[in-house]
């Protein structure tokens, strides 16, 4: 098994939301993780070796460039209480005929724990790998509650994609 961490700048951590008006787009490049994988001579990752990893974002990187938008998201998120957001792999497998893989996912955020498993895409091109990924959560289920801003109704669906691109230790 080979130890890849996440080169942050490179990797984004993308979200969105609906609301009354128009979607909300926000980003974070400030990620840091490991991911732990073996991959044969063909770059494809051998899931039945031992593999995982996590990713970490700080709450207050996410930024969508409108600051009332991002001050009224920091305050619900409760910043100064949850500080991070945390996505953990615990197991992953092929997804039979295609080039895409399933995982076994907890994220942590709000002081809260959710399982869920999601398709991403791995690629191993040297000493590099490249994840790519997205899943729709619900706020409300840790803990948080769409904001309203002024007259703008927020959904409470995010959808977040991530683009991890890691580089292999020393």
């Amino acid at each position: 098994m080979t130890r890849y961490r996440v080169v942050p700048g490179s990797s984004s951590i993308d979200t969105e939301v609906r609301s009354s008006v128009h979607p909300i787009h926000g980003r974070a490049t400030d990620v840091s993780g490991v991911v732990e994988a073996a991959f044969d001579g063909d770059g494809k990752p051998l899931l039945d070796q031992r593999h995982g990893g996590w990713v970490e974002i700080p709450v207050e990187a996410i930024r969508s460039g409108n600051r009332l938008t991002d001050l009224e998201m920091q305050r619900r998120a409760e910043v100064s209480r949850y500080p991070t957001i945390r996505f953990e792999v615990t197991r992953a497998w092929p997804v039979n005929g295609t080039d895409r893989y399933r995982a076994a996912v907890s994220v942590t955020a709000h002081g809260r724990t959710q399982a869920f498993e999601e398709d991403f895409r791995l690629q191993r091109n040297g000493g590099r790998v490249v994840l790519d990924g997205q899943h729709t959560f619900d706020m409300r289920d840790f803990g948080v509650n769409p904001p309203r801003i002024l007259t703008l109704r927020v959904e409470p669906q995010v959808k977040v994609s991530v683009r991890l691109v890691a580089e292999e230790e020393d």
